[in-house]
């Protein structure tokens, strides 16, 4: 059941909308963020924590102070999010006039490097630009989250891979993020002969 009025699940996306959305995104950190949060599977708070310190060549260090399940997960950079990282990096410094250091936050708040962007600030701009796009209701900042899982599950990756990406501590509570289509279930009326 899609998101409404702040509860239910959040509503998977496509990787259509999910490209039109960083296309469309109000400013490079909102774009990187949303990239982080697609291509990781992390969630928001533990994304907009994190320091160019954590951003390695191959992986993103997301480090068990700053997750839910306070356990560090390492997720590797895929080739489309390299390419983010090298993007927003060259921003990043023009921004503040010098190169990023490793306790730099990658996502500053508005009042300075010493704050974090906070989640209200990122929310805002996802539901102008869903708004924008004409994208259906529901989607929120978890929303990159499911759709990594339930993409990956469909597309034949087991659950404990998955898991790898995500960090959830029990499979179980993995099975709840992915999402089940129509064709889902007739793939499975087929494969039992039911169809």
């Amino acid at each position: 059941m899609p998101k409404t009025n702040g509860s239910g699940q959040a509503a998977t996306l496509t990787n259509e909308q999910l490209e039109a959305l960083l296309e469309a995104a109000p400013s490079p950190e909102q774009r990187f963020l949303w990239a982080v949060m697609r291509y990781t599977g992390s969630r928001v708070t533990e994304t907009l924590r994190l320091t160019w310190g954590a951003i390695h060549n191959d992986r993103i260090a997301f480090v068990a102070s700053t997750t839910k399940t306070r356990t560090t997960r390492e997720p590797r950079i895929a080739p489309r999010l390299q390419g983010e990282v090298e993007r927003y990096r060259k921003h990043w410094e023009q921004r503040h006039g010098r190169a990023s250091r490793p306790r730099d936050l990658v996502f500053p708040g508005r009042y300075g490097l010493g704050e974090p962007m906070t989640r209200q600030a990122a929310d805002l701009a996802l539901r102008q630009t869903t708004e924008r796009l004409g994208l259906p209701r529901g989607i929120s900042l978890h929303s990159f989250r499911r759709s990594l899982a339930t993409t990956m599950v469909q597309r034949g990756a087991s659950l404990r891979t998955v898991q790898e990406f995500t960090g959830h501590a029990r499979l179980d509570q993995l099975q709840r993020y992915v999402d089940v289509s129509p064709s889902d279930i007739e793939a499975a009326w087929a494969a039992i002969g039911a169809m």
